[in-house]
């Protein structure tokens, strides 16, 4: 599975899929998935179409009361991932286009030929999202409050769309520390990262080569948050224990099957999760964490995820998380999602129910916009500390879940939930 969390879809590569006929695209509409939600998931609502499918956004507290407060208005959220779809309907006048810019070079293995700008900004063509990982992430954060589809945590945030990830998922790590210098030069507030950066899963001290692409995103990450740049990152999918790692089966993954089964320990860090002053998000599901989240000591919150293994199978979405997606997908992941019954269309816009730490952390990156818009002048690591210091405490499970690590530390700030869930109204409130 690639560290774009679509889990259970096959995603097909590079253009193969065919085009999806406009009946199609309406298999689900608007009113069809709003009622549907309204049964599913009774109690949630909100101003735009597709409100009602996000209980996601009722689980932390953004709604009308956080967005009376604050609204991310003034704020700039980079989302250094796979691209933004610059058409979407819910991202309308919400793109700040002159600034985003796509770190994808002649040389990045698995890259699209229209996806590749060598660090020229002017490019933007090269930005636009070929699959649609960076858009739901996008819409996550700021969908915008107009009518369609549904509405972000930060509706008046602006988004600068930062490409790092090929059309097919890879992240390595020039690509990504190169984005994350950049944020750091254009002093953007917050920038989300929903990956991990290629091509190893833990980077391990005690290997030459692994340690100085370690130390390049340590480097960049370092950079950026001197800069004002509050890092906002996606624990992982591997339902792995951060805090004591054991097994890395799944590196390297580039070149294609050179990767070895190797005991890793706490020499050995994902990234950039695990890199300083980094807020690292876990994944709920809709009543407790979900089985694919990485958990461990580097969790500082946890925000909605989504499991479908936590919803009954008459739940519409099962679960997961309802968000963009790109009106440019040439992956065939739009007609798979369409397939399995999780894909709808609102006001001409593309929305999936999807799950993963991917989903959970722009969450909380839309959190940060929010302390960020009311305190301007804080630096990095303030933000941060409001965002987990508003967060609402979480126990360990008891009983214990059948996740395949174990959950310590007392009430308040555990290794499943850190300190706990990302509260907007909260972080608003302060």
């Amino acid at each position: 599975m690639r560290r774009f969390a679509i889990l259970g879809v096959a995603i097909l590569l590079m253009g193969l899929a065919p085009a999806v006929s406009a009946t199609q695209e309406v298999l689900i509409d608007e009113g069809t998935a709003a009622a549907r939600c309204a049964t599913s998931y009774p109690g949630v609502s909100g101003p735009d179409p597709l409100s009602g499918c996000q209980w996601d956004m009722q689980t932390i507290h953004a709604g009308a009361d956080s967005r009376a407060l604050a609204t991310g208005k003034g704020v700039k959220v980079g989302i250094i991932d796979g691209g933004v779809d610059f058409t979407h309907p819910d991202l309308a006048g919400a793109i700040d286009v002159a600034a985003s810019c796509s770190f994808i070079y002649s040389t990045t293995p698995t890259a699209d030929p229209a996806e590749v700008a060598n660090g020229d900004c002017s490019n933007k063509a090269a930005v636009q999202d070929l699959q649609g990982h960076g858009t739901h992430v996008a819409t996550t954060v700021a969908g915008r409050i107009n009518g369609i589809g549904i509405v972000g945590v930060a509706p008046e945030a602006t988004i600068v769309a930062l490409k790092a990830c090929t059309i097919v998922g890879y992240c390595f790590v020039d690509s990504v520390a190169a984005a994350l210098r950049y944020a750091g030069d254009q002093h953007l507030d917050v920038v989300n990262l929903s990956l991990f950066a290629d091509p190893y899963l833990y980077y391990c001290a005690n290997d030459a080569g692994q340690r100085a692409l370690l130390r390049e995103m340590q480097a960049a990450s370092t950079y950026a948050q001197q800069r004002g740049v509050v890092i906002v990152a996606a624990a992982g999918n591997e339902a792995h224990d951060l805090g004591h790692p054991d097994l890395d089966d799944i590196s390297p993954d580039w070149p294609p099957d050179t990767a070895v089964v190797r005991e890793v320990g706490n020499n050995c860090r994902v990234t950039p999760a695990e890199l300083p002053g980094v807020i690292t998000v876990s994944a709920m599901g809709v009543n407790t964490l979900a089985s694919y989240s990485n958990v461990g000591t580097p969790v500082e919150v946890t925000a909605p995820g989504g499991d479908a293994g936590q919803t009954a199978s008459t739940v519409f979405g099962r679960g997961r998380i309802l968000a963009g997606w790109s009106s440019t997908d040439a992956t065939g992941t739009w007609e798979a999602l369409i397939g399995a019954n999780r894909a709808v269309v609102s006001g001409g816009g593309r929305y999936v129910w999807i799950s993963g730490t991917s989903m959970a952390s722009p969450h909380v990156a839309g959190v940060a916009a929010l302390v960020r818009e009311l305190h301007p002048g804080w630096s990095s690591g303030a933000v941060a500390a409001a965002v987990a210091r508003s967060a609402t405490p979480m126990s360990c499970p008891n009983p214990p879940l059948s996740h395949p690590t174990r959950c310590y530390g007392g009430a308040g700030n555990t290794s499943y939930f850190g300190a706990g869930m990302v509260d907007a109204l909260g972080a608003a409130s302060h």
